[in-house]
């Protein structure tokens, strides 16, 4: 368990560090609980990068030894151009890590895309950095 634990830490240690494109939110005290994680793209991208593998990797491994339920994706895009753009951004962002998924041996994943649905916060704020898809391996039963 402390391996685990102590690799969830180097990978978001490095992450913040490196400033890259792609960060992971791990978070779980129990290393079978939710697992939240956020993938980043490139600005008008949806082309999952090296980090970004590295990243669902190394989710894969810490939940290897857990009962896994479903992988809940949602794509995302910035707040700015045209909305049907958006979506179809979001669209094939959610589709870039749900196939990046099936290859590490996820088989069941929801996706949802939302365009720049939500990007501004309710006093009308426009939320930063957008160009993303949000995951969260659930624990079977959930």
């Amino acid at each position: 368990m402390w391996k685990h634990g102590l690799a969830a830490v180097a990978v978001i240690s490095a992450l913040a560090v490196s400033g890259c494109a792609t960060r992971s939110r791990v978070a779980p005290t129990n290393l079978c609980e939710d697992l939240k994680v956020s993938i980043y793209f490139e600005d008008g991208s949806a082309k999952i990068t090296r980090d970004a593998r590295q990243v669902l990797t190394e989710a894969r491994d810490m939940r290897a030894t857990c009962t896994l339920g479903v992988v809940d994706v949602r794509g995302l895009a910035d707040a700015v151009g045209d909305p049907a753009a958006n979506l179809a951004l979001s669209e094939q962002r959610a589709k870039a890590v749900t196939q990046a998924l099936g290859g590490l041996g996820f088989g069941n994943v929801r996706i949802e895309a939302v365009g720049a649905t939500g990007a501004a916060t309710a006093a009308g704020e426009l939320r930063p950095l957008r160009r993303r898809a949000d995951l969260v391996f659930r624990s079977a039963g959930q």
